[in-house]
């Protein structure tokens, strides 16, 4: 029996000291790890001292490993009704320091006879501790915080919903496991010839606990089972430091000077202990990265391919291309049978699938989720991933059954959330995984920084969508404005003429008037009408490799006797040894001939008019060169007021009421931005009163592959 009390002691506090390291470095921020190791810590120490107690070859000896034994013993009830605290979501801060106060008052007590007043044997043990004066009040303190505890847990297991109920249910079952095979060992204490058979119970019990904080909130048992493993190593081979230290001490050969020896065993000791506790971070930082990567193996690439698709997606041009690259990189990197994009657009209702990856089967399944549909309303609410069996476990009898249906006849496993800022575009549907597999906490967070970036793609291109939507009104209410303006002045002519064709309409001259005031105004309404059609267009027009001297000099044919006509030269520069840009023919040359036509304009009258293009190869934005286009006039120049909205429509610095020429509308420096914009460039302009205006204009380069 004596044999079995020692390995017992020896397992508990080996099996404490690992769980409580494994549970808080999984996540050291949440209260419930912190509580729960620092309850670990205390069975460990009460294990420790229970240990060399067992060991004692001496009276003296066992008596002080029994007082110690009992101090950390006290503390154990009250760390565990702190931990209970956190696990069932309640505050009792006034309760838990009275519980360490007092618990911690019965500590020092521990160390004097009044707790434990001597050893003498009982039943088989030769040295089992005697209860003092104060030994009852001891054992008050200890089962009332235990009762606490379980009343605590049980009223949050009468509240709490099927999955969380689990974990509480856990933790219960385990605790009474686990204080009974305690509590065994009071008995010797007053004599009762009961031996502590359910020393071992502690072991399970901080097992159970342990496993009850971690697997409800999905962490792989076989990561969990292996840093278990790997700890226990580890500990066992840094705790060796002070038992070695201890014989190397006790093989010296000086019996004279025992009491420096002790002090200096106390002083080593002392070092090595802090050596211990300083080592074992980093040790359990090497330990950890060492265990992933031989545990999780193929799971680390899996979840650097996920990464790096969230990386990924905003450089998909369309957004089918993204919903098609995410259920394909999702399935294969998580090993999953099945899963489905499913997204809301703007103008639908539902969610509908869009893109669906099913290696080792059909497609099958549902194609669409109503805006109202139980599955779709959660995942707004919460806007995290969540389990369906948990959803299922969660939920009411008569919503449990919807949660059911989604994993039996769909095969549903996990759903996460595809959104931005408050905006809910969707969710992943995943499904298929093998048994036994089960979705890691850094699974989720992947999965859910994939639909949170799949959502931010989303929202940037939706917002870029109104944005040029915006563009567009803006501009129709431009046009529309200026519309009204030039169309009101023939409309007006004409409607007065109407108006007096009853009276004169038999007048010859009369006659004569109106049939050219007819043409002229008819003819202007007909140019505008033209002009808005040819800024308004947005045809998908053929770009190919295009030589700009081609251009340049398919406008100076046509241009050729406007140019005599005004007596303005026209000078160009080496343009055969320029690089092919991409884009249209005819479009770059109405762009040619709308800038050379302005220019011949702000050069009336002028005797040394002059129109100069030039051209070089600069480096651009991107990968392809650009080329650099210069049209140069010596003209009277635009002013600073106007220059500023050149490119508006109908926008001229020329008169709009000149009925006699087609000139004056202001849509063709529009038409112009427009073309270039199309062909991916960009037009600039700077201008100078009195000294003349230059255009700047970037093409790109035809690409070379």
């Amino acid at each position: 029996m004596i044999l079995y009390c020692i390995f017992s002691s020896l397992i508990n506090a080996i099996t404490s000291l690992i769980l409580g390291i494994t549970v808080y470095s999984k996540n050291p921020s949440d209260p419930r790890s912190r509580t729960f190791a620092w309850m670990t810590i205390t069975v460990a120490a009460w294990s420790a001292m229970y240990f060399c107690w067992q060991i004692s070859s001496d009276a003296a000896t066992a008596l002080l490993f029994c007082r110690w034994l009992s101090a950390p013993a006290v503390v154990i009830p009250v760390a565990y009704y702190h931990f209970s605290t956190h696990l069932a979501g309640e505050r009792r801060p006034r309760e838990v320091l009275v519980g360490y106060v007092v618990a911690t008052a019965f500590a020092i007590l521990s160390l004097t006879p009044s707790v434990v007043e001597g050893v003498g044997p009982q039943l088989m043990f030769p040295f089992w501790p005697r209860p003092g004066p104060l030994y009852p009040a001891y054992l008050g303190v200890f089962f009332y915080y235990f009762l606490r505890a379980w009343q605590l847990l049980q009223s949050a297991y009468q509240k709490a919903s099927f999955l969380r109920r689990n974990q509480i249910l856990y933790v219960l079952v385990h605790t009474v496991i686990g204080f009974i095979g305690g509590a065994m060992n009071y008995f010797l204490w007053y004599g009762i010839p009961i031996p502590p058979l359910g020393n071992v119970l502690v072991a399970i019990y901080m097992i159970g606990v342990g496993y009850a904080v971690v697997r409800f909130r999905l962490m792989g048992v076989d990561l969990l089972l292996a840093r278990m493993v790997a700890y226990t190593m580890s500990i066992i081979v840094l705790a060796a430091m002070v038992p070695l230290i201890v014989a190397i001490f006790l093989m010296l050969p000086a019996p004279g000077i025992r009491g420096l020896e002790m002090l200096v065993l106390v002083s080593a000791s002392i070092i090595a202990t802090g050596v211990l506790f300083w080592l074992i971070p980093l040790v359990r930082r090497q330990v950890d990265r060492v265990v992933e990567q031989r545990v999780l193996g193929e799971k680390l690439a899996d979840r650097a391919r996920l990464r790096q698709l969230a990386i990924q997606i905003s450089s998909i041009q369309d957004e089918e291309g993204i919903f098609r690259a995410a259920a394909n990189s999702v399935a294969e990197a998580m090993n999953l049978h099945r899963t489905a994009v499913y997204i809301r657009s703007e103008f639908e209702t539902e969610f509908v699938r869009r893109a669906v990856c099913c290696p080792d089967s059909k497609p099958g399944g549902l194609d669409r989720f109503d805006d109202d549909s139980l599955l779709v309303q959660t995942l707004q609410a919460t806007r995290r991933g969540a389990l369906l069996e948990q959803l299922e476990h969660e939920a009411s009898a008569e919503q449990r059954e919807y949660f059911r249906s989604l994993r039996g006849a769909e095969g549903v496993e996990l759903v996460v959330p595809i959104f931005a800022e408050a905006y809910f575009y969707g969710f992943l549907a995943l499904g298929g995984r093998d048994p036994g597999m089960l979705f890691t906490e850094v699974d989720l967070s992947l999965l859910e920084a994939v639909g949170l970036q799949i959502g931010l793609n989303l929202r940037s291109r939706q917002l870029e969508r109104q944005a040029n939507q915006a563009e567009k009104l803006i501009s129709l209410g431009t046009l529309a404005a200026g519309l009204a303006h030039e169309l009101r002045n023939p409309l007006v002519s004409i409607q007065t003429f109407s108006a007096l064709l009853k009276d004169h309409g038999h007048e010859p001259e009369f006659q004569h008037e109106l049939g050219a005031v007819m043409q002229r105004d008819v003819g202007r309404i007909a140019s505008i009408v033209e002009n808005v059609m040819a800024f308004a267009q947005n045809s998908a027009v053929t770009f190919g490799p295009l030589q700009i001297h081609e251009v340049v000099a398919g406008m100076s044919e046509i241009t050729r006797a406007e140019f005599t006509r005004a007596g303005v030269r026209l000078a160009t520069g080496d343009l055969r040894s320029l690089p092919a840009v991409r884009g249209n023919y005819s479009q770059l040359l109405q762009v040619f001939l709308n800038l050379t036509q302005n220019a011949l304009h702000a050069l009336e009258g002028r005797p040394d008019g002059r129109i100069m293009i030039a051209a070089e190869v600069r480096s651009g934005d991107g990968p392809a060169p650009m080329l650099y286009l210069t049209f140069t006039d010596n003209g009277s120049g635009v002013d600073p007021a106007m220059l500023r909205r050149i490119f508006d429509p109908f926008t001229t610095t020329k008169s709009t009421g000149d009925y006699r020429s087609r000139r004056g509308l202001g849509l063709g420096l529009a038409i112009v931005k427009r073309i270039i914009q199309t062909h991916q460039g960009r037009i600039d302009v700077t201008s100078t009163l009195g000294q003349g205006t230059t255009f700047h204009l970037y093409l790109p380069c035809q690409s070379s592959s």
